[in-house]
């Protein structure tokens, strides 16, 4: 389909739509390219209208939730990119069980937390989250992660629209298992807890990033996942990887298992520095590293 009768055919649906849009403005490592179209559905039917129709006209998309674990080619995005930040809203259901929609920064759960006294979503404070996207990586930090808080969610396949009871079989590592498809919105429970506590933890939580984890210069977080034998950050600090640059990235010096945009980074520069690392712990240790970046454009 050409571009102009896309265009037309998005806009019919009612959806906001923008042309030409540089791709590093909605990722947290702040490269990549220009998306041809960006279209930002507000509202749940107009998600799965967009979804069903770019599916059915065999038209490249990408669904993009915070951005913080995602690399876009140099060269941009040939298709429409559906943005779900707008697709957003907080529902409490009851005291502490809340249902969030996709696009919900998962720092409402802590501000609901500070407000009303509710704990469980603490360990999140400082992570660039949208809902959708915990669910997608099921976010993790300090030995908690998001799949510990939810209690449904629904995801929108070929079917329709699925609720799922979640529970430990729908994730292994940190990543989901159920079916595949776009999710919508998810009901998570938090527990009742002093306000003082709730807020000491918030507190404790972004000391600690701030002591272990490199702060200001864009990132995507951790680039790597943790093997069993070892901390990713470990291995490549072990491989003698700290502070190895490329163009405008870098390793950081403090936790290796960071890549650093500071200031004109290219994506090529993002992936010569994850491929490197991820060769140099092969070597080194025999064992591969596994991303938790998604880097598109790769299978």
């Amino acid at each position: 389909m050409k571009r102009r009768k896309l265009v037309q055919k998005l806009k019919e649906m009612g959806l906001t739509i923008w042309e030409g849009v540089p791709l590093a403005r909605y990722t947290t490592i702040r490269t990549g390219g220009t998306a041809e179209i960006m279209v930002f559905p507000e509202r749940v039917e107009e998600l799965v209208k967009t979804w069903h129709f770019l599916r059915t006209e065999s038209i490249p998309y990408f669904i993009l939730s915070g951005g913080s674990k995602v690399l876009f080619p140099d060269e941009g995005f040939s298709g429409v990119v559906v943005n779900l930040r707008r697709l957003k809203g907080l529902k409490e259901l009851a005291p502490g069980r809340l249902e969030a929609l996709s696009g919900t920064p998962t720092s409402a759960l802590i501000a609901y937390g500070l407000t009303k006294g509710f704990s469980g979503a603490e360990f999140l404070a400082g992570i660039p989250a949208t809902v959708g996207g915990a669910l997608y990586m099921n976010a993790g930090a300090f030995g908690r992660c998001f799949s510990e808080l939810v209690e449904e969610l629904e995801i929108l396949t070929e079917e329709g629209l699925v609720r799922l009871a979640a529970g430990p079989e729908l994730w292994r590592y940190r990543a989901f298992q159920g079916p595949r498809g776009v999710f919508v919105r998810a009901v998570v429970r938090l527990k009742p807890a002093l306000k003082e506590e709730v807020r000491s933890r918030v507190k404790a939580a972004l000391s600690r990033r701030r002591q272990t984890q490199p702060f200001g210069p864009p990132s995507f977080g951790c680039v790597f996942k943790n093997p069993e034998e070892a901390p990713a950050g470990y291995l490549i600090e072990k491989a003698g990887l700290k502070g190895l640059a490329r163009g405008g990235a870098v390793i950081s010096e403090k936790h290796a298992n960071f890549i650093l945009n500071l200031g004109k980074a290219c994506t090529n520069d993002i992936l010569y520095l994850v491929e490197e690392a991820w060769e140099r712990v092969f070597r080194t240790f025999g064992l591969e590293l596994q991303p938790e970046v998604r880097i598109v454009g790769q299978a």
